[in-house]
C-alpha cells in the first residue's frame, strides 16, 4: 500500500506538469509550516460492549516543508513532507489516571488546493496522506514506556480544510484550518485493544511562510 500511495502523491505532482498548456505562467514556491492542534483516536465499541477504554483529545504539534505548483490561475497541486505529533490521552481499567499515548509521525501530504479572491485569497484544500510511525509512547504519572509495538507503523488518510492567504511586502503568510484522518485501524493486531477500531484523527491550525 505505501509503495502505491507514494504514486499517488507523485501524481499530484505530475498533474501540474502535464497540465494542457496554461495562458499564465506556471509558478513553483515553497513553504514553511507550523501545526497546532487537538488529535485523539477514534474508537467504536468493543466486541463485548464493555466500553472499558475511553480516549480524550490531547494537544499536538508539528512542522513540514512544502512545495507547490500552480496548475491555473486558481488551483495549486502540493507536496508536503513534515513531523507531526498525535495520540490521545485515555481512561481504562488498570492504567493510572492522565494515561496518554504520543505517537510520532513522519507525514507526507499530496493535495489540491482552490484559491479565490485578488490580494487576499480564500483557500481550500483537500488530498491523501502517508504517515510513518517513527517513536511510539505510553505516559502516565508512573513514567514514560515504548509502546512501538502496540501500533501499525504505516497509516493512510486524507486532509481537508479551508484557509486565507495574506500578502505581505515581499512574500504571504497563510493561515489553514486542516482535519486529518487515517483509514487504518492504528492499534497492531494482538494490542490489548483489538477489538476496538482505533483511527488517529486531528483538528489543526496551520501558519505557513511561502518563500
Amino acid at each position: 500500500m505505501p509503495t502505491v500511495f507514494n504514486y499517488i502523491i507523485l501524481g499530484f505532482i505530475l498533474l501540474g506538469a502535464s497540465a494542457t498548456e496554461a495562458q499564465q505562467e506556471k509558478k513553483a514556491e515553497f513553504s514553511i509550516d507550523m501545526f497546532s492542534g487537538a488529535t485523539s483516536i477514534v474508537t467504536g465499541l468493543s466486541l463485548d460492549n464493555s466500553g472499558k477504554y475511553q480516549y480524550h483529545y490531547t494537544p499536538t504539534f508539528g512542522f513540514a516543508g512544502d512545495l507547490g505548483y500552480s496548475i491555473t490561475s486558481k488551483l495549486f497541486a502540493h507536496a508536503s513532507l513534515g513531523y507531526l505529533q498525535r495520540g490521545a490521552e485515555f481512561d481504562g481499567a488498570g492504567f493510572p489516571e492522565g494515561s496518554r499515548y504520543r505517537l510520532y509521525y513522519i507525514d507526507l501530504w499530496g493535495y489540491l488546493e482552490y484559491a479565490s479572491g485578488n490580494q487576499t485569497k480564500f483557500t481550500f484544500l483537500a488530498g491523501l496522506s502517508q504517515s510513518t510511525l517513527v517513536a511510539a509512547k505510553l505516559t502516565s504519572t508512573a513514567g514514560s514506556i515504548n509502546a512501538m509495538n502496540d501500533f501499525n507503523k504505516i497509516d493512510v488518510g486524507f486532509v481537508a480544510g479551508p484557509g486565507i492567504l495574506l500578502p505581505t511586502n515581499k512574500n504571504k503568510i497563510r493561515l489553514r484550518f486542516i482535519f486529518s484522518y487515517g483509514f487504518r485501524d492504528a492499534f497492531a493486531e494482538g494490542h490489548f485493544n483489538d477489538d476496538i477500531k482505533a483511527h488517529n484523527h486531528a483538528y489543526l491550525v496551520q501558519v505557513g511562510y511561502i518563500f
